[in-house]
């Protein structure tokens, strides 16, 4: 209730003044770069806790913007089963709550923002370039079923994207996800001077790590730290089970083939978006994201 929720967040600033805390329900949480201060990410934040959301507003990464990148299903079916502090923490930045002393962050000016950049929204671009991937067998396959049985020609990319893990999936997200939303995300986590940004998914693992690969590779990281950055949340995470977006079709993909997050999918990721664009910075460049946006990255530095 709206009452219970600012009852949660009556005693933050208190907590707020508490040394640094271990996040209790705030999983994969870490910077995604050391080259880049102020810029953090995680898995979703719905099961934070009361000490969670102290650390998160006012601890030492003290965030003032969030990107959330899941569907907008997966972020009502992740708010049904919010803890009260939780709900209270995405409540104040949806709001855009003010800044400052005496509010729910205390620290330094401005105010709280939450930026919605579903990276997953478009399912069927999705699945168009899984059925782009295929072989030349499998194609000619699929395109038999699509003219004749949609339920077996959908079936079929299903298992496909079972069969291809990681590796499919990252591509088919680079594929299918519009320029735009890969400008705006790339833009909001650019940015800084107003506080810590967090970017965030439901495990914080294969699209916010796409994203992260991305800004490190704008920060200068090296292909294998940025591989390797990858592959920490399977154990960061502690559960590989795959979390499904759940505005996927509901009788297909086996998400417990996607568990875990082997470094070699990133590797072989950034093989496929330099074949694919010429360069990475290609890529970058192509969605928006040139020089101009690199010197914001690379020269933000967080006001708090």
């Amino acid at each position: 209730s709206a009452s219970s929720m600012a009852a949660v967040l009556v005693v933050l600033p208190v907590l707020c003044n508490a040394p640094e805390i271990k996040f209790d329900g705030v999983r994969n949480f870490r910077q995604v770069s050391t080259s880049l201060p102020g810029l953090y990410r995680s898995a979703k934040l719905e099961q934070a806790s009361l000490a969670d959301v102290a650390e998160l507003l006012d601890g030492q990464a003290r965030i003032r913007t969030i990107i959330d990148l899941r569907n907008t299903d997966e972020i009502e079916k992740a708010g049904r089963s919010a803890t009260a502090a939780g709900r209270a923490l995405l409540a104040a930045y949806q709001r855009a709550d003010p800044v400052g002393s005496g509010c729910v962050a205390s620290e330094g000016s401005g105010r709280l923002g939450w930026h919605h950049v579903p990276l997953l929204s478009n399912v069927d671009g999705f699945f168009d370039a899984v059925e782009a991937q295929l072989n030349p067998a499998r194609r000619a396959e699929a395109l038999c079923y699509k003219a004749i049985d949609s339920r077996r020609y959908n079936q079929l990319l299903y298992d496909e994207v079972a069969r291809g893990k990681q590796l499919l999936l990252n591509t088919a997200i680079l594929k299918s996800a519009p320029a735009q939303s890969w400008r705006r995300a790339l833009d909001l986590a650019a940015d800084r001077s107003r506080g810590g940004v967090l970017i965030h998914c439901a495990q914080g693992k294969d699209r916010t790590g796409l994203l992260a690969a991305l800004l490190q590779h704008a920060a200068g990281d090296s292909e294998a730290s940025i591989a390797e950055a990858y592959g920490a949340s399977e154990a960061l995470l502690q559960e590989p089970a795959m979390e499904k977006p759940s505005s996927e079709p509901s009788s297909g993909v086996d998400w417990s083939s996607l568990r875990g997050s082997p470094p070699e999918a990133m590797v072989g990721t950034l093989r496929w978006l330099k074949h694919e664009h010429g360069a990475i910075d290609c890529f970058l460049e192509g969605v928006g994201c040139g020089n101009q946006w690199r010197e914001i990255l690379v020269g933000s530095t967080s006001s708090y």
